[in-house]
């Protein structure tokens, strides 16, 4: 089932990126021009495009799961058999969304290098420090205190690092992006 799952990952952000080639190919292409020559034209265009109209805009996604501790294996099965519940990242940690649920992975969406989620532990019935796992991009704690920090390894593959953090007066903010 591992297997299957990264395949559709990857699957599914080939056709994102292919669509949205397909898109830019379709707005900046010269109607008029051979096939081969609105390729070679388009590449040009959209590297020229980069100040304003196009590439800045480019949304990413990553997975991210809150739990109470540190246990890969516990994740890793949110990780394989769990859906995806859609969040969007804030552009600045003031427009962060709040969440204050555990066991649930959010497909988190950004716009351009990296977003930001706020975890509210409060709301939370657990009194202690919270782990977040990622997969396909990393977090960074922006409000809270890092206690540990480490790759989940080959403990289980649709994961790839975590970090567990002490929430500042009840709050944790988390920069998401790339890795």
């Amino acid at each position: 089932m591992t297997d299957t799952r990264l395949s559709r990952r990857k699957a599914l952000k080939a056709s994102a990126t292919a669509i949205a080639m397909a898109t830019i190919a379709g707005c900046t292409g010269d109607d008029d021009a051979p096939a081969e020559e609105t390729d070679e034209t388009d590449t040009s265009e959209s590297s020229d495009d980069d100040d304003g109209n196009g590439s800045e805009s480019d949304t990413a996604t990553l997975e991210l799961l809150a739990e109470e501790e540190i246990d890969h294996e516990h994740a890793c099965g949110h990780a394989k058999f769990d859906d995806r519940e859609p969040l969007t990242a804030g552009e600045t940690s003031d427009e962060a969304p709040t969440v204050e649920e555990t066991h649930v992975i959010w497909e988190v969406t950004y716009e351009g290098d990296h977003g930001y989620v706020r975890f509210d532990a409060d709301e939370h019935w657990y009194d202690g420090p919270f782990v977040f796992y990622t997969a396909d991009g990393t977090a960074v704690v922006s409000d809270g205190s890092e206690l540990e920090r480490d790759d989940v390894g080959d403990d289980c593959e649709p994961l790839d690092e975590y970090v567990e953090v002490e929430p500042e007066d009840g709050l944790i903010t988390l920069e998401v992006g790339e890795s």
